[in-house]
């Protein structure tokens, strides 16, 4: 049949004579007979099916005796294979080609799973592909393949065909109302294939039409524009008559377009966009009967998108006048028809049920969205053309708002409404200034759609607002660098920036209503934007000696900030970031330290109060909403910060006092042992928060401040020579000596309580052994204060070192030391003390030969002998031997 159709296609295409007319004839010939055969095939194959499922499966019957026949088979026999009884074979069945004959009677086959159409990257590219696939793809794809050749048919034939255009133009037209007219008899009996052949055939009348005006002045542009209306007309009352969404569709898409494929590059676009206007206005009447989303999307997206392109590549200012109307006219038409989707869909729920998805995101923040952008390309050339195009969109969405609230049915839409009222309100401000409303506006849309898709339950919505925040701020953040540009601090980069980071809070805390996921991506987003904009302001508008007070100011405005909105917002998670509050602090404070700038200094002293107070108050206020761990951290790091800071600022304090070296070394001693006080002390431990957090500051937040003390009190003596200028220098009365005193106490009085953590700090044996060490270090150190002092010998270790009478001192204190050791260990029969008293005597001993004797100075020699011999009698008189070490009393 296929070489059949070949032939005959072969002679009528010969029989043409058109050029190259047979090889055409001989394909549609051979595709007719090939479709006949395979016809054929079909047939024969489905009544072979249907045969094959008539015939009785024969199933084998049981054995009457089972048990008894299994219990008589020997192993062996049961691991001898069985032969294989082959069932007769069924009824063959004819060979078809392309397909296996089969080999086993055919049971019924199961049916066979439906499958779901693949989930597309976005909703448009997936509404496409259920359109195509489900009822008759085939004559959809035709249709579509019908308008796309009668377009280029009507070019061909104005370019090469001779014959009469009316007579062209007429047939076109007598083949559309020929294929409306077939699809509306068959729209009972094959709907899919009706509604589908109906809307091609008003798609070729909508080209047909638009053709014969634009390309030959046929037909009047009254007439034609009348036409046009006609047909979107019939089109919509074809659709509605037949509840045929689809047609509608095809219908419209075929409109929209006509100009398109009919287009010569050169027209009026005031023609164009009326022409829209009349096809939108058909989508306006299909929505006023029907709830139709996809006939409003395709609608707005043809007019948008082509309304776009237009204005890229060929609009010019001296069109504004003529172009700005059919903008203002195609937005306000979708926002009705927002409006009516709203009202359709609660229509359709019933009184008093909510519908499901009652709002159309797409509609509701995509018209704005891609409204004011073509509208700020308009009044570009305009001074401030967006600020007033803004203004007036919040004023529109602001009455819409207070006309809808109020009734139960458009409560979510009146929400998005203030939404939208709320962001384009608050972008005239910037705009009127010169901001870049791109960042700002795609926030405050991402946020919204993020809302927005939390209520309905849709991902492609939520998904579509997180990538317009992410973009907005990235936008923002690229724009920090033309502040320079402006020499105020409001200026819309930053408003933007502002802007853009209280969206992604906002869409944080409706996913956090909701225990939605990316909470915290959301909330570190808008804290990186938030946190980069106050930085470069301050890197810009403030001056340098200021810019470190300006940014502990930002980070705890930052922190009560985002405890206000966690608790408007009821959003616990926004409170995270007072959590690092105090890490944030003590990265400034580094910072000022490596600029050697004091806290105190300009402004210094007021805004780190101020932080102090946002910290507590922060930790403080419904504590409880806080994560424990966290809690303990905060407090922790706040410990450690603020002893830190107010080291810092004693130390610089007790500086000023004097020009000698040593003063410093008062506050930085004082402090760290003052405040290891208040933490053991008992009035301390009653209030919050040592009382609360009992732990942190009574054990971990002070040990490490004591880990860090012991090795500075152990340094700190030999580090300075305990000037006290403008003073004289005292023994235990100098600057040095008071804060080593006052650190030492702190230390003791710290260690001597229950939560003192002696052992995690350095064992409980090595602690007094350290200790005395570093008591022991002390007092060597203040016998060579008191030798440059009183003797006028240089503080340099050499030179002090060569000094006899320095060695014969040091020799007289070691034994003293080592006397009271022994005597105190001998009376509380503590054993290890003693032995490191008799260690230290034999090391003073040891000195005497070694350096004492072999000095020069005779009297210095003979003091160091005399004292120390006068003292190794006493401590033979007084402790002549160690205790046996069973005292319960001995330390360590």
């Amino acid at each position: 049949m296929a070489w059949l159709g070949l032939i005959v296609g072969l002679l009528l295409g010969a029989l043409l004579g058109q050029e190259q007319g047979w090889w055409v004839g001989a394909a549609l010939g051979w595709l007719w007979g090939r479709d006949r055969v395979q016809a054929a095939e079909l047939r024969t194959l489905k009544a072979a099916l249907q045969k094959a499922a008539a015939t009785p499966v024969v199933q084998a019957q049981p054995t009457s005796e089972p048990a008894e026949a299994a219990a008589e088979i020997s192993p062996a026999e049961a691991a001898t294979p069985l032969p294989i009884t082959q069932e007769p074979a069924p009824e063959p069945i004819p060979s078809l080609p392309l397909a296996a004959a089969p080999t086993a009677a055919p049971t019924t086959p199961p049916p066979l799973p439906a499958t779901e159409p693949t989930l597309a990257l976005t909703v448009w590219s997936s509404w496409a592909t259920q359109w195509l696939l489900q009822g008759n793809p085939a004559v959809k794809v035709g249709v579509l393949l019908l308008i796309m050749g009668a377009a280029f048919l009507l070019k061909y034939a104005a370019a090469y065909v001779s014959f009469p255009l009316e007579a062209r133009y007429l047939g076109l037209l007598l083949g559309a109302g020929g294929a409306i007219a077939f699809g509306w008899r068959q729209r009972e009996r094959r709907p899919a294939f009706a509604h589908s052949l109906q809307g091609g055939g008003l798609g070729i009348a909508f080209l047909t039409v638009f053709a014969a005006f634009r390309l030959h002045g046929l037909v009047p542009a009254g007439a034609a524009f009348a036409l046009l209306a006609g047909l979107a007309t019939f089109s919509a009352a074809l659709a509605l008559a037949q509840s045929a969404q689809a047609l509608a569709v095809i219908g419209l898409a075929g409109g929209f377009l006509a100009p398109i494929l009919a287009s010569t590059g050169q027209g009026s676009h005031v023609l164009l966009f009326s022409y829209y206007a009349v096809l939108n206005l058909g989508v306006a009447y299909v929505a006023q009967a029907r709830a139709w989303r996809g006939l409003n999307l395709l609608g707005f997206l043809f007019t948008f998108v082509i309304g776009t392109a237009w204005g890229v590549l060929r609009y010019r200012a001296e069109q504004f006048s003529s172009t700005e109307p059919f903008l203002i006219g195609f937005w306000l038409l979708y926002l009705g028809l927002a409006i009516a989707f709203t009202r359709h869909r609660q229509a359709e729920a019933g009184l008093g049920r909510l519908a499901r998805d009652p709002v159309d995101a797409t509609l509701v923040f995509g018209v704005p969205l891609v409204g004011f952008g073509l509208q700020s390309l308009l009044v570009q050339q305009h001074a401030y053309g967006a600020a007033w195009s803004a203004g007036g969109m919040a004023l529109v969405y602001g009455i819409l708002w207070q006309t809808l609230r109020r009734r139960l049915q458009y409560a979510l839409l009146a929400t998005a409404f203030c939404i939208l009222m709320t962001g384009f309100a608050t972008l005239t401000i910037p705009l009127a200034l010169g901001a870049h409303w791109t960042a700002a506006s795609w926030a405050l849309e991402g946020a919204g759609l993020v809302w927005l898709g939390t209520r309905q339950r849709r991902r492609l919505s939520r998904w579509s607002g997180y990538l317009l925040i992410l973009l907005a701020g990235g936008i923002a953040l690229v724009q920090l660098d033309e502040l320079g540009r402006s020499s105020s601090w409001l200026n819309g980069t930053l408003l933007a920036i502002v802007l853009a980071a209280l969206s992604a809070w906002l869409a944080g805390a409706v996913r956090g209503q909701v225990q939605g996921r990316l909470q915290l991506p959301l909330l570190l987003w808008g804290l990186l934007l938030w946190l980069a904009g106050g930085l470069a302001g301050i890197d810009h508008y403030t001056a340098l000696p200021r810019q470190i007070a300006a940014m502990v100011l930002l980070l705890a405005s930052t922190a009560v900030l985002l405890t206000a909105l966690a608790q408007r917002l009821r959003w616990p998670m926004a409170r995270l970031p007072a959590l690092a509050l105090p890490v944030g602090l003590g990265l400034l404070l580094l910072y000022a330290a490596d600029q050697q700038q004091t806290p105190l200094q300009d402004g210094g002293w007021l805004v780190w109060l101020l932080a102090a107070l946002a910290c507590y108050g922060c930790l403080r206020w419904d504590e409880t909403a806080l994560p424990r761990l966290g809690r303990q951290w905060a407090h922790r790091t706040g410990f450690w910060l603020w002893t830190a800071w107010l080291t810092w600022v004693a130390a610089d304090a007790s500086s000023r006092l004097g020009s000698g070296s040593a003063w410093i070394w008062l506050g930085a001693l004082a402090v760290p042992g003052l405040v290891l006080c208040l933490c053991s002390s008992a009035p301390a431990r009653r209030h919050w928060p040592l009382k609360r957090y009992r732990r942190d500051y009574l054990r971990q937040g002070p040990a490490l401040v004591a880990g860090l003390l012991l090795p500075i009190l152990l340094v700190a003596p030999w580090a300075s020579n305990g000037s006290a200028a403008p003073w004289g220098w005292l023994p235990l009365l100098n600057p040095l000596d008071l804060g080593w005193m006052l650190a030492l106490l702190g230390l003791a009085n710290w260690l001597r309580q229950p939560y003192r953590g002696r052992r995690r700090l350095l064992g409980q044996a090595a602690l007094p052994a350290l200790l005395a060490l570093i008591v022991f270090g002390w007092l060597n150190a203040l016998l060579a204060h008191g030798f440059h002092h009183w003797a006028g010998l240089p503080y340099v270790a050499d030179q002090l070192w060569r000094e006899q009478s320095f060695q014969a001192a040091l020799s007289l204190l070691w034994t003293t030391v080592a006397l009271l050791t022994m005597l105190l260990a001998h009376r509380g029969g503590w054993r290890r003390p003693w032995l490191a008293g008799a260690a230290l005597i034999a090391l003073t001993v040891l000195k005497l030969f070694l350096i004492d004797l072999d000095g020069a100075g005779g009297l210095a020699r003979i003091v160091s002998f005399l004292g120390v011999g006068l003292l190794l009698v006493a401590v033979g008189w007084f402790a002549p031997a160690p205790p046996d070490g069973k005292a319960p009393s001995e330390p360590g």
